[in-house]
């Protein structure tokens, strides 16, 4: 009884969707694409990783619209943005994109996926910095966030029984274990954040004036940057994968990860699997830093694709799909508020996230909306990560990197 009780809410809530049942009647194959954090090739754990939660869903979805076929397939971050623009272009595009905020991003300049409307309803429960970090430089949304990966650290228990909370203990602890950090951007933001680092960055894009005060904070930053590559212990490699790998095989004691590979992580160490927030740097509060999923619609679909796509697109960002859908993973946080009160404490790090969502307090959403600026824009994200670069291999000072990435982000495109 109660089953059929929730088929028939299911069925409701996707005739109102849609204005009217007859909207969605007649049966279509929903095509996905789903790319993974992987350059080299897919292989049957990952489709058994996430099949198993997409199947789910899935089962879900099609009791609100049992003439939805959903197909999944999985491409690695490698060639991913060629690989729908060939898809596109020959006409064969996917109806969904599952990816991450950048490459959704870097897909709309190409002009591979269609703009998303947002219902007013649906925007109030997702944070205006979320929606930021999928909003084009036209204000066209490109996608719609669906959960949030949180950055941690990841370290070998075996190894070390303590992992560092701050800065300073991570220096201190090093003489006896070895730590990893990823190069990129992407990987190293949260530590311009532990110095306080994005008030000056906001000022540069703004085109106003930087204070000493807050120049001498990306310096710092730049700084401490330096000072861990002279470390002996401490590791700078290319990516996240040679992080995991180093720190599996007993190379590395301490990396910086992200819950989206604790699944994986656990498979391989087990119980020596320690997890962990981020050292705690100069700045007051430790902000939790996050990466987002979002799906985007291609632009090769039929009609009744599109709408098809549409009741998916509007299911999985209900509060209450939010919340199976993040408990399933047991790795990401919703992007709902609702939602992501409830499942915060049973999520890796989601007690920190919780923090993005307050939206009451404009100071503390400025420096999600500061990153949301520098990593849509990519000249800007090459631009500051090229100066990283130049600082870590010693080919400019930490005062110079920090005038260059200033005056970076303050030139127009």
């Amino acid at each position: 009884m109660n089953a059929a009780f929730n088929r028939s809410l299911l069925t409701g809530l996707a005739c109102w969707l849609l204005s009217g049942c007859g909207a969605v009647n007649g049966p279509a194959v929903v095509d996905i694409i789903r790319t993974i954090d992987r350059s080299d090739g897919i292989t049957s754990e990952d489709y058994d990783e996430l099949t198993d939660i997409s199947d789910q869903v899935f089962r879900q979805i099609r009791d609100l619209d049992p003439q939805i076929y959903p197909q999944l397939t999985l491409f690695t971050s490698r060639n991913f943005v060629q690989h729908i623009n060939q898809r596109t272009q020959s006409g064969f595009g996917p109806d969904l994109i599952v990816t991450d905020s950048e490459t959704a991003l870097e897909l709309y300049r190409l002009d591979l996926i269609d703009p998303i409307s947002l219902p007013l309803k649906n925007g109030q429960d997702t944070p205006q910095s979320f929606l930021d970090l999928v909003t084009a430089e036209d204000g066209a949304l490109v996608a719609r966030p669906v959960q949030q990966f949180v950055q941690l650290a990841c370290f070998n228990k075996s190894r070390l029984p303590a992992p560092p909370g701050s800065l300073n203990e991570l220096a201190q602890t090093s003489s006896d274990s070895t730590f990893g950090l990823a190069i990129q951007l992407k990987d190293l933001y949260w530590s311009a954040q532990a110095f306080n680092a994005t008030p000056a960055f906001q000022a540069a894009i703004k085109g106003s004036t930087v204070s000493d005060e807050s120049r001498a904070r990306v310096t710092a930053w730049l700084q401490w940057l330096v000072g861990s590559s002279y470390q002996q212990n401490i590791r700078f490699l290319n990516s996240q994968k040679l992080l995991r790998q180093g720190l599996i095989k007993g190379e590395l004691d301490w990396i910086t990860c992200w819950s989206s590979n604790l699944k994986r992580l656990k498979a391989q160490m087990g119980d020596n699997l320690g997890i962990a927030a981020l050292p705690q740097g100069p700045a007051e509060r430790r902000r939790a830093s996050t990466k987002l999923e979002v799906w985007a619609l291609g632009k090769n679909s039929s009609p009744l694709q599109r709408r098809k796509a549409l009741v998916m697109l509007e299911f999985i960002t209900k509060p209450w799909a939010q919340k199976t859908y993040s408990l399933m993973s047991s790795s990401a946080m919703p992007v709902s508020k609702k939602a992501a009160a409830i499942v915060a404490s049973k999520i890796p790090g989601g007690r920190e996230a919780l923090n993005n969502f307050a939206q009451s307090n404009e100071k503390r959403l400025k420096p999600v909306r500061v990153k949301a600026l520098i990593f849509r824009d990519p000249l800007k994200y090459e631009k500051v990560s090229d100066a990283l670069l130049d600082t870590i291999y010693d080919i400019a000072t930490p005062q110079e990197s920090t005038k260059a990435i200033l005056r970076d982000l303050r030139e127009e495109n």
